[in-house]
């Protein structure tokens, strides 16, 4: 195998490809665009950091490239969709950064408690003061940390050492994990409620852009400390300043904001502010970092020689042409049940099971279960979750994957069926195809009939007359237009399921409005991608 290495890596992180008698690796700095596009031919791999520009123009060129590797987290110098549309895996290092990341969370967090930055000014610009510059232990605290991925289980391992009790907040992980790293799970309202110091660990995305808001710093012991070494936009940052100012928050230590560089006006009074730690997004800025990141895409290079799951692909590797014909119209379904059955079902799910029937289950069903869990999982980590390193996130997360089949089916000639189970109790979603198209046809114990759309509404309720026109009402003067309605019930005056198919997102405020209105037992917003 030929891997050419474009940009500056760590010589370091490349000695697994160089002590590989198998791989011929070529370092090749400052090529000129032409240059690149005439050599790359000869490769079945590229090495990049940020500048090399791996676009449509420059794959043209690329005849037996079967991967690209981007040392780093970023991929924007990369065209996924055109490597995708030849079958080139791109491969990037998420995690490289882990350890980097959990320990200047740790540094920041003990140079907020010790008063480190100030006392350093001070005894630097000639003073020797000690008493203004009395500090807190973290001993006997509690650590709440938010999101327990890899970076925020390292960061809960290094709390335990000082002695602290940790509680953690993650719909999306099992209890048995949450117990491996010695913390207990708890919701966030009891989080934040309980803890010295919070700390937040998640990747941003619709769910967690302004996860902490005002209501939740009310909520908060008064003399809280704050963390955020994640990403710049999960604590609302006006919020913060608020309660930096009204003493709520004793102290507060940030290495990302929502804009970098700060530019905003609440971004630099946030900064400003004498109780805050500040550090220009150094999480990944170490040596170590480097390195790993280098280490990191080199071994998913060995992975693909020898045949081997790649973890960190960003995009999905081609299965065997036949079985993809085959298979592609129920991956998609098995994606869109994935995706719907996470946003209804309760937190922290400890196992799934992908059940097949019918004449389905005479072939082999595992693309099929890869898609169902990738879109399963691809709302709860800051990865991108796709077939190729779907079982690995699962495994990591503490999620068991199960599969039967079964080619009798008593109602359809297919139908694939999840089961998700949770401390909470068991949830099932069941779907098959019509002339093509994705169709539900059960949710918990209910049966329905409807056609998964973009913006979906489901809520249950104890039905009785009138509820529909309520809910319809409700839609209408919040400008929600209703495109279909899917209704299930067990029997006259018992519990009641509606499905809403909009063409619009609906509001918190008209959640909370249909709440009220018919009682419901329980209401969602679904958006499920185009």
């Amino acid at each position: 195998m030929k891997v050419i290495v474009t940009d500056e890596i760590s010589e370091k992180g490349l000695e697994l490809l160089q002590k590989d008698p198998r791989v011929q690796l070529d370092v090749r700095l400052g090529l000129r665009k032409a240059e690149l596009h005439q050599l790359i031919g000869d490769y079945d791999a590229i090495i990049t950091r940020s500048g090399t520009q791996v676009d449509a123009e420059l794959l043209s060129h690329a005849k037996k490239l079967k991967m690209v590797a981007r040392a780093g987290v970023g991929i924007d110098n990369v065209d996924v969709p055109a490597a995708s549309e030849r079958g080139i895996i791109v491969v990037n290092a998420p995690f490289g950064n882990t350890n980097s990341a959990a320990e200047h969370t740790m540094a920041v967090l003990l140079a907020l408690c010790r008063n480190v930055p100030t006392a350093n000014d001070s005894l630097k610009g000639g003073q020797w003061q000690r008493a203004p510059f009395t500090g807190h232990e973290l001993k006997q605290k509690t650590m709440g940390i938010i999101g327990l991925g890899k970076v925020g289980g390292r960061v809960a391992l290094r709390s335990r050492a000082f002695e602290m009790d940790v509680v953690v907040y993650d719909p999306y992980i099992s209890e048995k994990r949450a117990s491996d790293f010695g913390t207990r799970l708890v919701s966030l309202d009891q989080l934040v409620g309980t803890a010295d110091v919070i700390s937040v660990h998640t990747p941003l995305n619709g769910e967690t852009l302004g996860l902490i808001k005002a209501e939740h710093f009310a909520g908060m012991k008064d003399g809280v400390l704050i963390v955020n070494c994640a990403r710049g936009g999960i604590i609302n940052e006006a919020a913060m300043l608020d309660a930096l100012e009204s003493g709520k928050v004793a102290g507060a230590a940030f290495d990302v904001w929502s804009e970098e560089p700060p530019a905003s006006d609440i971004l630099k009074q946030l900064i400003a502010h004498p109780r805050m730690v500040v550090t220009p997004h150094l999480g990944a800025n170490t040596f170590e970092a480097q390195t790993n990141v280098a280490v990191d895409v080199s071994r998913e290079i060995l992975n693909m020689l020898d045949d081997k799951p790649v973890e960190n692909a960003v995009n999905i590797a081609r299965f065997d042409p036949d079985l993809m014909a085959q298979m592609r119209p129920f991956m998609e379904l098995a994606a869109v049940l994935g995706d719907f059955i996470s946003q209804l079902a309760p937190e922290n799910p400890g196992k799934v099971s992908f059940n097949y029937t019918g004449k389905l289950a005479a072939h082999d069903c595992m693309p099929i279960t890869v898609a169902g869990l990738a879109a399963l999982l691809n709302r709860c980590t800051d990865q991108e979750v796709n077939m190729v390193n779907a079982n690995l996130v699962a495994e990591r997360r503490g999620l068991v994957v199960e599969q039967s089949r079964s080619t009798e089916s008593q109602f359809f000639s297919n139908l694939i069926t999840l089961n998700l189970e949770t401390p909470q109790g068991k949830r099932t979603i069941a779907g098959t195809l019509f002339e093509g198209t994705p169709k539900i046809v059960k949710m918990r114990d209910f049966d329905t009939d409807f056609t998964p759309e973009e913006h979906m509404l489901v809520l249950t309720y104890e039905d009785r007359p009138g509820l529909i026109g309520r809910i319809g009402t409700i839609l209408g003067e919040a400008e929600v237009n209703i495109g279909a309605m899917n209704l299930g019930r067990r029997g006259k005056g018992g519990e009641a399921m509606v499905v809403l198919s909009i063409d619009s997102p609906v509001d918190e405020e008209t959640l909370a409005r249909l709440s009220e209105a018919v009682g419901a037992r329980f209401v969602k917003a679904v958006y499920l991608k185009p």
